[in-house]
């Protein structure tokens, strides 16, 4: 998972956002190949924790993959699992029989 998709994801429980990153596992990866002419990232840059500033921020953060870790929601308290670079977004109710 690129730190990039936080920019993109809200809490499915309470629609919070940012959710937090908690890194357990990153492996490097070829990045970008030139500084782009602004952030990528829109409204938040879970690579500084920040507003997205600088776009030689964009060339290190997507040089790198989230291989396992959790996303946490800051709103509610839930946690979401990264297990091997895809985040596991489904909460209990969704994954009960509906019969």
């Amino acid at each position: 998972m690129k730190r990039r998709l936080l920019d993109l994801l809200a809490c499915p429980s309470c629609l919070s956002f940012p959710l937090e990153l908690i890194v357990e596992r990153e492996e490097e990866e070829g990045g970008l190949p030139n500084v782009p002419d602004k952030p990528i990232c829109e409204k938040w840059c879970a690579f500084t924790q920040s507003k997205p500033e600088d776009p030689d921020d964009c060339v290190k953060c997507m040089g790198l993959e989230v291989v396992m870790g959790t996303l946490l929601c800051r709103g509610c308290g839930s946690k979401f699992s990264v297990e091997g670079g895809v985040p596991r977004m489904l909460r209990a109710e969704d994954l009960s029989s509906k019969d």
